[in-house]
């Protein structure tokens, strides 16, 4: 095992968006087995820095791998394009506006009569819009790999951003759901 390899090489994975959650797992559990730190405790002191690497590469790629927007952001990586370097890629005005709805809502949601109906109700919505991009994430691939398409490179690549950028709004608006239903089981 080399700390260079890609996250799909290093989990001896196919290198591709959907992945067999089981075998992510039953590959993470086994390379800890193998390389976690505490096996070295009575080895020299870079063999221990070395499985402590290891195992931080592995926990790494573990969290990548395992989330659909964080495996997005990786393959677009692994291609040469940075998330960051696409600012310019617009997500679209009525996807803003949905957005902005929903955090109104969101705001609101805490002063209403039946506030675990109406986080339930987001919580659903958000879910089926992510399963929408992934499925789109999912359709850009090939073109993203080269195969021919009538739109031009950059109309795929800038395509693929918007989608992930779509991505990562609803990922953070479900966190602030998950923090407001925390809230309610505290009350």
């Amino acid at each position: 095992m080399s700390l260079t390899d890609n996250y799909f090489q290093l989990y001896d994975l196919p290198q591709q968006y959907v992945l067999d959650e089981n075998v992510l797992r039953a590959t993470y559990r086994d390379l800890q087995r193998k390389t976690h730190p505490d096996k070295f405790a009575d080895a020299s002191k870079q063999e221990q820095r070395l499985a402590v690497q290891y195992a931080a590469v592995i926990n790494d790629a573990y969290d990548v791998l395992s989330s659909p927007l964080k495996r997005a952001i990786y393959m677009l990586k692994l291609k040469g394009f940075e998330l960051d370097a696409y600012q310019s890629v617009p997500m679209g005005g009525m996807f803003l506006m949905e957005q902005i709805e929903l955090r109104e809502e969101l705001e609101q949601v805490m002063n209403g009569p039946d506030p675990e109906i109406v986080l339930d109700k987001i919580s659903t919505q958000l879910e089926r819009q992510l399963d929408t991009l992934q499925a789109e994430f999912l359709a850009l691939i090939p073109q993203i790999n080269g195969a021919s398409t009538q739109d031009s490179p950059q109309m795929v690549v800038d395509g693929a951003i918007e989608v992930v950028k779509k991505m990562q709004f609803l990922v953070k608006i479900q966190a602030e759901v998950g923090h407001l239903e925390h809230e309610l089981l505290d009350d």
